[in-house]
């Protein structure tokens, strides 16, 4: 049987069935006995007072009480001599007599009736009872009834029960086949509600781990042909070149950048595909903080433009120091980037009711309302015309991103008039339960 409604149904009205076979024997065994000594206690009340009506009464008043007795129907009853004659019709019954007197208890004859004999105190008479009793026949009909209304109420109850399991399997199988986004719905909060909330997570993590190495696929595959065509451009030239030192040097160059590109493919893949897996540790921000503008001064010297940061001591923060490192660094060197000769980058930490907000300004040509969303993600470049030479590959916001939302925060753009400012807030209590 495959389906489990009907399992359940099946066992059920099994049990029902032994439960009542088992209450049927003990009735006959138990039940049983006492109803035969209430049986024979009452035949002894109806020999007492039928003697008593043939000595008062003679023929005629034992044959009048008797009548009375022998409903058509009912229980027969007759009274015998010492020799086994019917006192009243004059019958023959003297083998029945013996049987159940020999016997001494009620019995079921020959024909499944039930039957008694008893003898007075003097020997003088013999008292039969003839039970045919209730026809099994009869109550067979209450018995179906009730097992159909029994097997009835047991299937829409288990159909009640199995339904989520059910709809939990068609989900299952879905996801399976591909459906990545198809969830479960729990609506109690039983076993089976556990089981579908459980499922709905397990879900998530695998889209996301699927989805995001399909994005590392796309990312890489995209990414990857133009340092490959250069590669292999710059090989060429290093055969036919004089100047080999030059080639080696631009071709060595190169193999650097396709190198940083497939490590940061990788842990941007990887801090959005491993949330889980990322330690942990009380760390000072503001002074990972200045360690990270102090990274980039050569970057802003370069430039022409200076940082100014303003944080207050000792903001303690629960996360981790390289993914908020790589965060920072990547957010300040884009308003490097795009910061005018002699202007500052201005990098504020302020600690608000439950959260860390990290400003970062530059005073640049700012962003395109349209393009506020798009700059995280990935490749995406404001300005068309930046190339590698004048620009990165434009996953340095897009990994800022993952590792703010890593630690539970977001990342937004703002123009700032003139230029833009990109806004970090990292909620205080999501990280202190990330360490419990």
């Amino acid at each position: 049987m495959r389906s489990l409604s009907l399992k359940v149904t099946v066992w059920s009205v099994a049990s029902l069935v032994i439960s009542l076979a088992v209450f049927l024997f003990i009735g006959d065994r138990v039940i049983g006995k006492s109803a035969d000594r209430n049986f024979t206690q009452v035949n002894q009340i109806l020999f007492s007072q039928a003697i008593v009506a043939l000595r008062s009464g003679g023929s005629a008043g034992l044959a009048r009480y008797m009548r009375e007795l022998n409903a058509p129907g009912a229980t027969q009853y007759s009274i015998s001599d010492g020799a086994g004659h019917d006192l009243e019709t004059g019958q023959d019954h003297s083998k029945l007599v013996k049987v159940s007197l020999t016997k001494g208890r009620p019995y079921h004859g020959e024909h499944g009736q039930l039957t008694m004999g008893l003898r007075s105190g003097d020997g003088q008479f013999i008292w039969l009872v003839t039970d045919d009793g209730p026809s099994a026949i009869l109550f067979a009909p209450f018995y179906i009834l009730l097992l159909v209304t029994v097997a009835a109420l047991y299937w829409l109850v288990t159909a009640y029960i199995t339904r989520p399991v059910r709809q939990l399997a068609e989900v299952v199988d879905r996801f399976g086949r591909g459906e990545l986004a198809a969830r479960a719905r729990p609506r109690s909060n039983d076993e089976i509600g556990n089981l579908a909330r459980s499922f709905n997570a397990m879900a998530v993590r695998i889209e996301t781990l699927l989805t995001t190495e399909r994005q590392l696929l796309q990312d890489v595959s995209h990414e990857l042909r133009s340092p490959l065509a250069r590669l292999t451009f710059e090989a060429e030239m290093v055969r036919k070149t004089n100047d080999r030192d030059a080639s080696a040097t631009r071709l060595r160059h190169e193999i650097e950048r396709l190198a940083d590109l497939v490590g940061t493919l990788i842990d941007m893949a990887r801090a959005e595909g491993e949330p889980g897996a990322v330690a942990m540790e009380e760390l000072i921000l503001n002074d990972l903080l200045d360690t990270t503008a102090e990274d980039c001064e050569v970057e802003a010297g370069a430039a022409g433009c200076r940082i100014v940061l303003k944080a207050a001591p000792e903001t303690r923060f629960v996360g981790n120091a390289e993914l908020l490192r790589r965060a920072f660094e990547n957010v300040l060197r884009n308003a490097i980037r795009y910061s005018p000769s002699g202007a500052a980058v201005e990098v504020e930490l302020r600690r608000e009711a439950n959260c860390l907000r990290i400003s970062v300004r530059d005073f640049g040509p700012g962003i395109p309302e349209e393009m506020r969303e798009r700059i995280f993600d990935p490749f995406f470049r404001a300005d068309s015309s930046r190339d590698e030479r004048t620009g990165g590959l434009g996953l340095g916001l897009a990994i800022a991103r993952r590792a703010v939302r890593v630690h539970h925060g977001d990342i937004a753009a703002i123009n700032a008039s003139p230029g833009a400012q990109l806004i970090i807030t990292l909620p205080l209590r999501a990280a202190l339960q990330i360490v419990r």
